[in-house]
């Protein structure tokens, strides 16, 4: 098998920074390329940059214009530079394959390939042999060829990918020299060129530079008007890009090639076909059906049409109008329009590219930072698991001790939301993992009156006491109206709720009035959150239910709309949002209603009262807080808990104690939990352990010591889980 060899490249695909480092060479590249002066300059410059990635490999460029041999460049080490090698005259090479057929060729069997399609292998010493070729518009200029005779090296996809990439770019600089060659061999004729550059620079933009083409277009004899369009694929509407005209006689001209660009077939476009009318030639032109209107409204009779494409994503239309008796364009003139149109055809095209690369570069950089927030999130998420754990923990201990008392109603509000914090948690993990939220909890028919009013307990000292102590006021107008039975999770539809109430407090940073409101129309089951705060601008309107889409600054993450708008989807229903500017915004959720089944009035389970457990717990935990909280849950029980903080600590404790059941930390320094199970199994087979952990499932980790773990606890944990766990397990032992 060969081995792969070619570090360079496979660094920029497979580093960890692997897209900041593409960024940076093809921003470096293009520079370099662009910038070169002649076509020496051009092709050393492209020597150079590829040189930085295939170090033992040949490069070589192959220059061809119709009607000559190609050329062939190689890199000279005597002189330093690129210089040619050789002509092609004969055409049965791989080289002219690839520039007559335009297409890229690789092949890691440089002989057989070549002798597989009866070519001319010219005794070249080469087993991996790559050709990509260099044109624009469909137009070959030439082509890069990269070859080495090293059987263990060979290309693959990514080589492909990433030359035809830089082959691109190449193929603009290309051309810019060639017409620039062209034009200052005709400057003698052609003195319009004197003051116009086919490049554009800061001080001279490609739209100062297509004004300067279309001025000295109109500057020429019986020229009245000239314009370029553009049509997105995508739309069809064709707009203006830039004009020129004589006098203000022909200012609305461009409104009249507009609408006949309209009527125009596609053909023209995709044969690159030029089409010149004039008014005396009779009827049946396509020009005469477009344009030829425009001639009783204008004084002109004539028009030059030349279409072309910009990168498969626009038509585009460079249209000249005239006033003249010759009823044919002379070889001068049509040399001169042709050639100020594939200026702006190239301008446009890199301009195009240009903005296209952008937005590639920004895409590239928004799945890093996705990325990046998806491991942070799941670091977080793994922090507040073990913070909600000691909350219910706690928090379901002092429920024992105050029940029957006037705070038994304050701690069930506390763990509801505890618990549906560890809901909303669970759904990011699976968002930031698997791409998508899973089916969620169980759903039962829910009293969508009873959610609200939940939510609105759950969010109060919010609004209420906070807001207060910064010396705002929120009005609350909550008005419940008749609804069907709801049929989802509850956990899940009070998080998209108290997102929605947070929003809309939010929103009113100086206080104001939120007003929350309960329906049913037509068999839907609406609720309607609405404040009197700033408003959504129209433009973001529909982006803020996309992931990471925030305007709250280092203050908002972009994901509770999102993940908001996810769950209603999952259960069947959908969100609506309609806002002005500076007056407020309203959202509407609307469920359908549930057929039949019993309300659920969503309450925190009661802690069920049983015996007390005689088992001894071997408990390692190295949070602390995490550590006490769970011991005194098991206390609470009725166990005796032998606590470690480490897992070398555990295996101590293991040897020198007996004890019932394990339950081992997953994410520990030094022995995770499931390696300290397998050790632990090792010494006794039969002893239950169970992993706990706060994070995600799908990481929890398999391979060796993974058979040895009896369960899992999910944290937060609460005591009926625990208890069921103690007792499963010990009764099977």
């Amino acid at each position: 098998m060969k081995k792969n060899l070619f570090s360079s490249l496979s660094s920029l695909f497979t580093e960890a920074e692997s897209t900041n480092l593409l960024l940076d060479y093809f921003a470096n590249f293009t520079q370099n390329v662009l910038i070169a002066g002649d076509f020496k300059t051009i092709l050393n410059s492209f020597h150079d940059e590829l040189y930085k990635i295939y170090l033992n490999q040949k490069i070589e460029f192959i220059l061809w214009q119709p009607g000559q041999a190609p050329v062939k460049f190689a890199y000279n080490t005597q002189i330093g530079q690129m210089a040619p090698v050789a002509e092609f005259r004969e055409r049965n090479t791989l080289y002219n394959f690839v520039l007559e057929r335009q297409k890229t060729v690789l092949t890691n069997n440089y002989p057989i390939f070549c002798k597989n399609l009866n070519l001319d292998a010219m005794d070249l010493p080469a087993s991996a042999w790559i050709g990509v070729p260099i044109k624009v518009r469909d137009k070959v200029l030439g082509a890069v060829v990269i070859w080495d005779e090293d059987e263990r090296h060979y290309f693959r996809l990514q080589d492909r990918q990433f030359l035809n990439s830089t082959a691109q770019i190449a193929g603009f600089a290309l051309e810019n020299q060639y017409l620039s060659g062209y034009i200052a061999e005709k400057n003698g004729s052609m003195k319009i060129f004197d003051q116009v550059s086919p490049t554009a620079t800061p001080g001279n933009s490609t739209r100062r530079v297509i004004e300067q083409l279309l001025n000295s277009v109109v500057l020429q004899h019986n020229v009245r008007y000239a314009g370029v369009f553009l049509r997105s694929r995508q739309k069809n509407r064709w707009r203006l890009l830039n004009e020129h005209f004589q006098d203000d006689l022909f200012s609305e001209t461009g409104l009249g090639v507009l609408e006949g660009l309209h009527k125009l077939p596609k053909e023209p476009f995709l044969k690159h076909q030029q089409l010149f009318w004039h008014q005396e030639r009779g009827e049946g032109h396509m020009l005469q059906t477009s344009l030829g209107k425009l001639t009783e409204k204008f004084p002109v009779n004539a028009f030059m049409l030349l279409p072309f494409q910009v990168n498969n994503t626009f038509l585009g239309a460079f249209v000249v109008a005239f006033q003249r008796d010759q009823q044919q364009l002379s070889r001068e003139e049509q040399q001169l329009l042709q050639f100020i149109f594939y200026v702006i055809a190239q301008l446009i095209e890199k301009k195009v590219v240009a903005e296209q690369q952008k937005k590639t570069e920004g895409y590239l950089q928004h799945l890093e930072r996705m990325k990046v927030t998806g491991e942070l999130a799941s670091g977080t998420a793994h922090h507040l698991n073990n913070i909600l754990s000691v909350i219910i923990g706690k928090g379901q201990l002092l429920q024992r001790s105050l029940a029957g008392t006037d705070y038994e109603r304050d701690i069930k509000v506390l763990l509801q939301a505890a618990a549906d914090g560890a809901k909303s948690i669970d759904r990011l993990q699976r968002y930031a993992s698997h791409g998508e939220m899973d089916e969620g909890g169980e759903s039962s028919a829910l009293n969508l009156n009873f959610l609200v009013q939940e939510v609105v307990e759950i969010a109060r000292p919010r609004f209420e006491g906070e807001a207060q102590s910064r010396g705002i006021h929120y009005e609350l107008d909550l008005t419940l109206g008749e609804t069907l039975p709801v049929l989802g999770d509850a956990p899940a539809l009070r998080e998209v709720i108290l997102n929605l109430i947070n929003n809309a407090l939010d929103a009113m940073p100086r206080g104001g009035k939120l007003s929350i409101q309960t329906t049913l129309r037509n068999d839907r089951a609406l609720v309607f959150v609405s404040d009197t705060g700033i408003g959504i601008p129209e433009e973001i309107r529909s982006k803020i239910f996309e992931p990471f889409y925030t305007t709250k600054g280092k203050q908002g993450n972009g994901l509770g709309l999102s993940i908001a708008a996810e769950i209603m989807r999952k259960h069947n229903g959908k969100i609506f949002v309609d806002s002005i500017a500076r007056k407020g915004s309203i959202f509407m959720l609307e469920f359908p209603t549930a057929s039949g089944g019993d309300v659920t009035m969503p309450e925190t389970p009661e802690v069920a009262f049983f015996q007390r457990l005689g088992y001894k717990v071997l408990l390692v935990e190295d949070e602390g807080i995490v550590r006490e909280t769970l011991t005194e849950m098991l206390e609470e029980e009725g166990c005796e808990v032998l606590a470690a903080n480490s897992a070398r600590d555990a295996l101590l404790k293991f040897q020198k104690f007996t004890c019932d059941v394990v339950f081992a930390d997953l994410s520990m320094p030094g022995m995770n939990g499931v390696e300290l199970a397998g050790k632990l199994k090792q010494i006794n087979p039969t002893i239950p352990v169970f992993i706990v952990t706060g994070w995600n499932k799908a990481d929890v980790p398999s391979g060796n010591g993974s058979a040895a773990i009896d369960g899992i606890i999910h944290k937060p944990f609460d005591i009926e889980k625990i208890r069921l766990e103690l007792v499963r397990a010990v009764n099977r032992r």
